[in-house]
């Protein structure tokens, strides 16, 4: 395995400014206030083929319905125990319409607490959605649906941040489990089976359901303390892990990675993103060389280690090409040349060993999460955020071409 500085350029990019050829987003601010936007989603939530913005706040869940961004609260305060942390969007009870399931109770590590319930619609598009429990697990942070057993329907995947009763700085007493729940004939009573994927890995900040074999299967990626995982279901009903990014194992006490996608290069190679250590500095891509089996240690490249609590990973097609840029949101400030908000790394290497950075509105939002897709239909990603310190919803429309 190889750590190296892979080598970039720096173009700041303010509401406003030009440039032929270069990567553009036009800054909207919207009037939604929040607590903390934990999470967001790009979601047709009315069936007009528009995506809506949907965000999970501390004690609420919105819509902003495009194109005017009216908001639309489905879950209000007292609903869930705050703060709700992370949402997935499934037809949990098979009406055809779409649910959520949502983490609540959570207590940043602190507590023992930790819930899971879904919610589905009661009416009208303005009435607070109904609540029905699933199950409580300690310190739940990232819930997707993926079907990873292979029924007809999609498993709730859950995946805490710390194991139970684990302590700060290491958190190292127990693993967390990384679990995935079947949705039961009568989800509104019945209770949901449980499969276990990994009880291995320790600070699990996020995971990615994901074909990486292409086998036709969906596998996860975890991003840990102990790095970068792939896991593997086996034909007994068992997972495998693979290390695939050893993470950040010189800082302490964090260390491993936190966050994690997977992005297209042009040479048709994909490379894995993460931000490290967990809650780190440093922007970090994994590559393979020609040849080089999958489930092998990556090649380790740092592309920025000047973040302050870097918190939101995206890959996607920005500017048209044939590879995928990398979306970052930063969440916390520090001056001048490294504040919060967005950067964008454009890799200018076919095989992903050099990118070009643009940071874009510098300040204005602290990202706590990103989404990113066509708002407006005009065949370009667009990219919102939403803050935490700066309590505010932002889109940046892709001007690039």
């Amino acid at each position: 395995m190889r750590t190296a500085l892979a080598c970039f350029t720096c173009l700041v990019l303010l509401a406003g400014n030009s440039f032929a050829g270069e990567i553009q987003f036009e800054p909207q601010q919207l009037d939604t206030e929040l607590g903390v936007g934990y999470a967001v989603r790009l979601i047709d939530m009315n069936g007009d083929d528009k995506l809506d913005i949907c965000i999970v706040d501390q004690q609420r869940i919105v819509w902003l319905e495009n194109p005017t961004w009216t908001e639309h609260q489905i879950l209000g305060p007292g609903q869930t125990n705050a703060d709700n942390v992370a949402f997935a969007p499934a037809d949990i009870d098979g009406d055809g319409k779409l649910d959520f399931a949502v983490a609540a109770g959570w207590g940043g590590g602190k507590t023992q607490r930790g819930t899971i319930q879904w919610i589905t619609s009661s009416g009208s598009q303005d009435q607070h959605w109904s609540v029905y429990p699933i199950r409580n697990e300690h310190s739940t942070h990232r819930i997707k649906f993926a079907n990873v057993i292979g029924d007809e329907r999609p498993e709730l995947i859950v995946g805490p941040l710390f194991g139970p009763n684990t302590t700060a700085p290491h958190f190292a007493e127990q693993p967390v489990r990384l679990l995935a729940l079947e949705i039961p004939e009568k989800p509104q009573t019945d209770p949901w089976p449980v499969h276990m994927i990994d009880n291995s890995l320790h600070v699990m900040h996020n995971f990615l359901p994901i074909d990486f074999t292409g086998n036709g299967k969906t596998d996860i990626i975890s991003a840990s303390y102990e790095g970068v995982h792939l896991h593997e279901q086996q034909e007994d009903g068992t997972w495998k892990k693979t290390q695939l990014g050893s993470g950040d194992q010189v800082s302490s006490p964090s260390r491993g990675a936190s966050e994690v996608k997977v992005g297209k290069l042009a040479n048709g190679d994909r490379y894995i993103a993460t931000i490290e250590p967990w809650h780190g500095n440093q922007v970090v891509v994994y590559t393979k060389e020609k040849g080089q089996p999958i489930h092998s240690l990556w090649n380790r490249h740092v592309l920025d280690d000047q973040l302050r609590w870097g918190h939101a990973v995206w890959c996607a097609n920005i500017d048209g090409d044939a590879d995928e840029e990398l979306v970052i949101g930063v969440r916390d400030d520090q001056p001048d040349s490294s504040r919060r908000g967005l950067r964008i790394f454009d890799p200018t290497a076919a095989d992903g060993t050099s990118f070009k950075r643009y940071v874009i509105d510098p300040g204005a939002v602290a990202i706590e999460d990103l989404a990113v897709a066509d708002l407006d239909g005009d065949n370009q990603a667009d990219i919102v955020a939403v803050g935490r310190q700066t309590h505010n919803v932002k889109i940046y429309w892709n001007r690039s071409q």
